[in-house]
Parts: structure tokens; sequence; C-alpha cells
């Protein structure tokens, strides 16, 4: 029997380790989160053993010996963990939205004959393995255009989205500089400097803002202009410019009756309790890819409901898939990030489209 270890129980790992449990009962899971999760894990059901931890070398301990391990954790709160794991030589299938470049672990994982898998949901991932596929086929690209968003099926006030995920990594999206690629060269911008106007085949209109999402695929894909934009319903931005330029975003503590407040943690959880999911979301992303005549244009949509955010949800089809796929492909050693596993983007097309995800694809290629 395959062990896997799985860090993370939350909106994402919480899905996807329901899905890896739907499709293979042949598994030994050890799962671990800082909060009790026994009752998830309960009516999972199969070989589950539930651990409570939080500290890199305890967990590191509860999974020694198991064949892979899984890691769904806040962007704050991996590098520890993943920095403990990779340096005992464990195969690693992460999900979380790093802020790190994660080749610095690429030695270790030489070291160890080991692979890191990163980035493994929706954007970055998805996107990844779509770009992988196409730069295998074409080479060098003109443009790649990467527009994706988790938002409400409609606006909500007062900011016109919900939360459906880590409001901690929602609020990193909107302060992390971002990179883009312009004239074949890397180029790091504010994320909130400029609101651009997305329109988005047959779904609409909307906002958006560049994000940094590109990461691994600017070391690993070439191309004259890529970027990636996440969208959101209008309004939403100027909401949220007008919350960083306030400080309501910064990490830097301010003292308030003799207490030290992040204000960063206050606006998360703030958003977590007063934007809370009260209608159905929609996971939307759409790759627009150009080489000379050649083209390549994919549209992919998965509407959720209020059990099962589309956002929480799409990313977690695409980890649970990873997760399945490393444990039943030989992995090159090293990092390998979903634009290097593109000769499996046919087996993630057909999982999604199992999962009631919708898309249409226009290519030449």
């Amino acid at each position: 029997m395959l062990r896997v270890g799985f860090i993370g129980l939350g909106r994402v790992g919480g899905l996807a380790l329901r899905l890896l449990i739907e499709e293979r009962r042949d598994l030994g899971i050890v799962a671990i989160d800082s909060a009790d999760r026994g009752d998830l894990v309960k009516r999972l059901g199969g070989e589950i053993k539930f651990y409570r931890a939080c500290s890199p070398a305890e967990i590191a301990e509860i999974v020694e010996g198991v064949d892979l391990v899984a890691t769904a954790l806040p962007s704050s709160k991996a590098y520890p963990v993943i920095k403990e794991l990779l340096e005992r030589g464990h195969n690693i299938v992460d999900v979380s939205f790093i802020n790190f470049d994660p080749y610095i672990f690429e030695n270790t994982c030489r070291k160890h004959r080991s692979f890191y898998i990163v980035d493994a949901g929706f954007a970055p991932g998805f996107s990844n393995l779509i770009l992988g596929h196409i730069y295998d086929r074409v080479g060098k690209l003109d443009r790649a255009a990467i527009y994706v968003g988790g938002i409400p099926l409609k606006p909500v006030p007062p900011i016109n989205y919900q939360i459906t995920w880590s409001p901690d990594d929602l609020i990193e999206e909107y302060t992390r500089p971002a990179r883009v690629v312009v004239g074949g060269a890397v180029k790091v911008v504010d994320p909130l400097e400029k609101i651009l106007e997305v329109e988005i085949p047959g779904l609409g209109v909307f906002e958006g803002f560049y994000c940094d999402g590109l990461r691994t695929m600017i070391k690993n894909i070439e191309a004259e202009e890529m970027y990636e934009v996440t969208i959101r319903h209008k309004g939403h931005l100027r909401a949220i410019k007008i919350l960083r330029d306030l400080g309501f975003l910064d990490k830097k503590t301010i003292k308030i009756d003799g207490y030290e407040v992040e204000p960063r943690r206050l606006t998360a959880k703030l958003f977590e309790e007063k934007l809370k999911q009260t209608i159905p979301d929609q996971a939307i992303i759409y790759v627009d890819v150009m080489r000379g005549d050649t083209y390549y244009r994919l549209v992919a949509r998965l509407i959720g409901d209020l059990d099962r955010p589309a956002t929480s949800y799409y990313t977690a089809l695409i980890y649970a898939k990873t997760i399945m796929i490393a444990l039943d492909n030989v992995i090159e050693e090293g990092v390998q990030p979903l634009e290097k596993l593109h000769h499996h983007y046919h087996d993630y097309l057909k999982y999604l489209r199992k999962h009631g995800t919708s898309i249409k694809i226009e290519t030449n290629i």
C-alpha cells in the first residue's frame, strides 16, 4: 500500500483529500493540520490517520516513511515546512501560493534524488500545464496571455466579491509585485498600478490586474510577451486599491492601546467574516497564445455552490490529479512545475471535464 502524507486540510486541502479518497481507496493517508479536522477525516473514511501539528520538525517526524507528501498551506507558512521536508528527502506535491523561488531547492532535490512539484493548482498550475503543452509543440511564443479568476456569479456589495479561498493569499495577490514578460525581458510591476478591461469570449467583460502567476514559466517558457491577469467584477479593484493605499493590507504592525496589530491580518479576518459566500461562484480561465499564424485559445469555466466553491474546487481538482499522477508515474528528480508535466495535458482535461468543468478550445496547432 502506498502511503501519502497530507499536510493542510483547509478549503483546498480538504476537498483534494476527498477527491483522492474517491479515486484511490488503496492508499494509506497520514493527514496533518494545525486545527482539529477530525470530523472531516471521519466523514471521508478510508485508511486515514489524523494528527494535529504545526512545527516543521514535528510534521516531518509524523510523515517519516511515506511515499509522497502533499502540502496545501498558506503562503506565509509554507516555506519552513517544505524546506524541512525536502531536506529530509521527501517527494512533494505542493499547491501553496509560495512567495519564494522554488529552484532554491533544486540541489537539495538532486542530492536526495527526490522531486518537488510546485504550484499544483488552478493558476498558477493548470495555466502552466497549458503553456507547457503549447510550448512543447511550437517553441518560442509571440504572446501568451492568461486571464483567470474565481468570482461570484454576479457582483456582491460592498466590494463585488466574496471569500471562497484563503483570505491571506487573496491579499497576497494584491500586494506581491507581479512579474510579466515584455519584449522578451522580465518586468516587475505594481499589481494595482493599472486596472485592465478584460473581455472573455462568451462570458462578458471584467476588470483585471497583473498578478505574479508566471513564476516558474519565466524560467521555462520563452516568449516575447507573457503575463497573467486576475479578473474581478467591475468596481472591486478600486475598493481594494483604496484599502491598500490606506494601509489596511500592510504587514508592518501598528500599536493600538498598547497592543501590536498587523493591519493585514486584521483585514484578512474581517474579509473572512464580512465577505462570507452567500451565492455560488465561478472559476474562469482564458488562455490566448500566438506564434505567427499559430494560435491556441482555451476558455474553461466551473460553477460551484455554497458547499463546494468553484475556486477552491478547481484548485483541488488540479492538486488531486497531480498527486495521482505523481503516485502512478516516474517523475524526474528536481523541481518540477506543471509546465514540465505537459505530457499529461489530456489526462488533466479529461479529469476536469469528468468533474463538471466546461472547456472550449480553438487551435490550429
